[in-house]
């Protein structure tokens, strides 16, 4: 499905019914809003593992714009700020109130940008595997990568995340030879990567040598959430390393925050560690 967004088509799936029969009354669940990492990539990464969640809540799958099966153009509202915009847009447009929204890499930048510049609109946030300024930790990714991939591996981490990528060639020797040292467990589908949707456009754009992911820093900006936050992090992590995850904890005002640092567990600590979901489960059931 496609909804016009802040004048571009978002498309969207989704699993459950908002409201469900209970007795005399139809009760209304909340909404998992999911954001999907890249940028560049779509929301299959979720699928099918965060289908077990609508049996709790009605879940949403969301394609940013510029990824996926969302509308491209036009190219230079391909912007944290105007992602962040586009999340409050599509649920004013479904009238979606006090969602909760799970932001997973790139996607919980997005999810941050929403909550600081919308603060009073989302229920719950979950940032997983995130940064609120990517260019604080490059040693410490670049040692990770190092220690888990070699001096090889080291090398193309340090070229990435100094300069970008500044070749379509680079960028899919990255997906190819570095993202298999993101997780601490093999991936267990082989087809997952062949369903994904690529757009290496806004990838390059996002992460490309003068791309905003070298300058954003939302730490300060983090003191506006308003809204229960669960921040998981995976102890092993070479992309957005644990302290990356601690810095955002500790930004964020701690009436709102709790922090799970997960062990032997590496870019989104529940591909490594099943019982992740249970955290989330129980978060989202609060």
């Amino acid at each position: 499905m496609r909804i016009e967004v802040n004048g571009v088509r978002l498309f969207f799936e989704v699993e459950g019914t908002r409201f469900i029969p209970d007795g005399p009354l139809m009760r209304q669940r909340p909404t998992l809003i999911l954001l999907h990492g890249g940028p560049g990539f779509d929301h299959s990464s979720f699928r099918p593992a965060f289908s077990q969640y609508a049996d709790i809540a009605q879940v949403i799958y969301l394609d940013h714009r510029g990824n996926g099966r969302s509308d491209h153009e036009p190219r230079d509202t391909w912007t944290l700020s105007q992602w962040g915009d586009d999340i409050f847009a599509f649920c004013q447009a479904l009238e979606i109130d006090k969602p909760i929204v799970l932001g997973q890499s790139f996607g919980g930048m997005v999810a941050m940008a929403y909550a600081t510049r919308h603060p009073e609109h989302p229920g719950k946030l979950i940032l997983s595997s995130t940064s609120a300024a990517m260019h604080r930790y490059v040693e410490r990714s670049v040692a990770i990568f190092t220690a888990k991939g070699g001096p090889e591996i080291g090398a193309m981490a340090r070229r990435v995340l100094t300069h970008g990528y500044d070749s379509p060639e680079l960028a899919t020797q990255w997906l190819t030879r570095a993202m298999p040292f993101y997780n601490t467990t093999p991936a267990t589908d082989p087809d997952a990567r062949s369903r994904a949707v690529m757009s290496f456009n806004v990838l390059m754009d996002f992460f490309g040598p003068g791309g905003e992911c070298f300058t954003f820093d939302m730490l300060t900006d983090l003191a506006k959430v308003r809204c229960p936050t669960l921040v998981l992090g995976g102890e092993e992590d070479p992309m957005t390393p644990i302290e990356a995850q601690a810095d955002i904890a500790a930004a964020i005002p701690p009436q709102w925050v709790r922090f799970e640092r997960v062990p032997n567990t590496g870019h989104g600590p529940f591909r490594d560690d099943p019982a992740v979901h249970d955290v989330i489960r129980e978060f989202i059931l609060v």
